[in-house]
């Protein structure tokens, strides 16, 4: 594989990507002019004394805590409700990134850090870079916040102060500018919720900190959007220090890269919210006393569908502690996920969740409930059990909890009765057993809401060609609307990245350069990210993955760590984990980012299972999608020509 010295990007502009070339017209344009373009278009100057605030992202980030997410937010509106004639600003928030540090006893290893805020700015003619970290400690009555004492403040000052001093060097380490180039960064520190006023050990009042000069900006100022405003035109428009017009512009060029993240996330979020009109029709649909089946291919929302519609009867009024829902599937990752997707909907405590089973009989043993609504996701998977009796038991048992909660009430309205197929799965599945109902649908779903439209051209080619054809004598409806699937959307998103395989001396280290690629240089989370080998084998367990990372970074520090449990990862992973799980664990599951890893001697494109296992990997991104392969495997799959050359350093130290 060729990979280029400097980095080529694909920049995001109103729902899509722009290559680095621009349009076709404009394909010899160097890197720097594309930019230097592009920031013209997204983050245009106002006109003669007009203000152009711009933030990246679009709204406040946010975090877990409260208390950090506040402070954080209210430093973000300020900045964007600044009216200063003739002010450029483009400020950057929650950027991490990675580079290598020699200070102490670090040796030139990877650390990892995340700026709170970076502001550039042109005004008169002069431009400045800031950096600035926000801390939510607290020293006053504010409506739910945690108040702190002296030594947790005294603690919080000398965390921001280290967190601003490996900011300087990581950005001069990796833009290889010379020593001085510090000196023209200005560096402060918020404190949103803390006064600027303390008392001595005499209980005196007196000025906080005031040996660190106008390192920390207080909530007196903060807390006035006038004079925050008039601080901002003082301190760094007037008197702060001016930066060389060069190392700006590659300044601005670096956070524009791993702003990547960003408009990763946004995209993401983007599609979420976006229904088209079958799903729109679905979700009116008055329910009968029957079953509706439901089919629809991967990426066409049949779970979110199925929380979208929980979401509108709890908010009708027929979803209450007297009138439950069940919801079933097979997979344990697909249940914890709506799970937490419902807490966060504030309707958990209405809904019950069980996993059916395909080699044992028991399912809803103990469970004598009625239920006003049932849902049954993921139907196409009782279709591998091969023993009658649990299929049958398994429906037996969900017809009985739907008529103990409707007809037994003696209820008006019937309660909704859903069972959802993956279409091009399902035709993996049909012995002799396969449950009749399930074959004619009521509803098919052919609109694709999850994945880009890049990512779709790539894995429309398995409904083209099904995993396997059917048989002849088998006919079902939804096989012949495999064909009529699209896209409802005009998002493009990134292009489909590919990696040689042995561009390195070993398949792991290329994974864990683009791993640290990706987490390091283009600002993606570790959190948003998912690895998934086409077969774990002894290379690709975490602990040899994590290993491997180890050896690039300084000891104990924060970095990306992987881990194969899909539940734990869901409800108790920290920030620097990302997810290597057995592919059919991630069923019904999505991620920003996903990594396929595909070996030579494990992939066969004419075996069906093989391609049913590269389908569910394609499937679960949304947003980004990297192959890692040889040359022939990525052939093999790239039957339209669309996935790219991977055209970022991978150098590592």
């Amino acid at each position: 594989m060729t990979t280029s010295d400097s980095p080529q990007l694909y920049l995001p502009a109103q729902n899509e990507y722009v290559p680095t070339g621009g349009p076709p017209t404009r394909r010899d344009l160097p890197l720097d002019e594309e930019i230097e373009r592009y920031v013209a278009q997204e983050f245009p100057l106002r006109e003669e004394n007009g203000c152009a605030v711009y933030s990246v992202p679009r709204h406040p980030i946010r975090r877990t805590e409260h208390q950090a997410s506040q402070a954080e937010s209210h430093v973000f509106n300020c900045l964007r409700e600044l009216e200063i004639p003739r002010l450029w600003l483009v400020f950057f928030q929650g950027r991490s990134y990675g580079g290598k540090s020699f200070r102490k006893e670090r040796n030139g290893k990877l650390i990892m850090r995340e700026h709170d805020y970076v502001f550039f700015t042109s005004y008169n003619g002069s431009k400045q870079v800031t950096l600035v970290e926000v801390k939510s400690t607290c020293d006053m009555l504010y409506s739910g916040m945690m108040t702190s004492d002296a030594k947790m403040i005294k603690n919080s000052k000398r965390s921001a102060q280290h967190q601003l001093r490996d900011h300087v060097e990581l950005l001069q380490a990796s833009t290889e500018l010379s020593s001085d180039f510090s000196i023209s960064l200005n560096c402060y520190i918020f404190w949103p919720f803390l006064s600027s006023m303390t008392r001595d050990p005499q209980n005196n009042t007196i000025l906080r900190w005031k040996e660190d000069g106008k390192l920390h900006v207080f909530s007196e100022t903060l807390g006035a959007p006038e004079k925050f405003q008039q601080w901002f035109h003082d301190e760094i428009l007037q008197n702060g220090k001016p930066m060389n017009e060069n190392h700006w512009d590659l300044l601005l060029r670096r956070f524009i890269v791993l702003s990547c993240g960003v408009y990763v996330d946004e995209i993401h979020d983007g599609m979420l919210a976006l229904l088209s009109q079958e799903q729109v029709d679905l979700l009116n649909r008055r329910p009968t006393n029957k079953p509706l089946i439901i089919h629809g291919a991967a990426g066409t929302g049949k779970t979110m569908l199925i929380i979208r519609k929980l979401q509108q009867l709890h908010e009708e009024g027929e979803l209450h502690k007297n009138a439950r829902a069940l919801y079933v599937c097979y997979w344990p990752g697909i249940r914890c996920d709506v799970v937490r997707k419902l807490e966060a909907l504030g309707i958990s405590e209405f809904v019950d969740t069980q996993r059916f089973f395909i080699s044992t009989d028991g399912f809803l043993k103990g469970n004598n409930n009625g239920y006003k609504h049932v849902f049954m996701d993921e139907c196409e998977a009782i279709c591998l059990s091969f023993d009658e009796n649990i299929i049958t038991q398994t429906f037996q048992e969900l017809f009985k909890c739907y008529h103990m909660g409707n007809f037994n009430a003696g209820v008006e309205e019937p309660g909704v009765l859903w069972f959802l197929v993956d279409i091009n799965q399902a035709s993996l599945f049909l012995p002799k057993y396969s449950p009749n109902i399930l074959k004619t649908p009521d509803v098919i779903l052919t609109k694709v809401v999850r994945s880009t439209c890049t990512i779709y051209r790539v894995f429309q080619q398995f409904y083209q060609e099904p995993i396997p054809r059917m048989p002849a004598a088998v006919k079902l409806e939804a096989y012949q609307n495999l064909q009529g699937i699209s896209v409802a959307h005009n998002i493009s998103g990134p292009p489909i990245y590919w990696v040689d395989s042995n561009s390195q001396e070993s398949c792991l280290k290329v994974l864990v350069s683009v791993i640290l690629d990706l987490c390091s240089t283009k600002g993606i989370r570790p959190n948003d990210l998912c690895v998934l080998p086409f077969l774990v084998n002894s290379n690709y367990k975490p602990d040899v993955i994590n290993h491997e990372i180890e050896n690039h970074f300084v000891e104990r520090g924060f970095m990306p760590q992987a881990l194969a449990n899909v539940e734990s990862f869901l409800l108790t992973s920290k920030p620097n984990n990302f997810l290597v799980p057995w592919v059919l664990r991630v069923k019904g599951l999505e991620f920003k980012v996903v990594v396929m890893v595909i070996d030579d001697e494990d992939f066969d494109y004419a075996d069906a299972e093989d391609r049913r296992k590269v389908y569910i990997m394609m499937s679960r991104c949304t947003c980004l999608l990297v192959l890692l392969s040889s040359e022939a495997i990525k052939n093999n799959i790239d039957k339209y020509n669309i996935i790219k050359h991977y055209p970022f350093s991978m150098k590592l130290p």
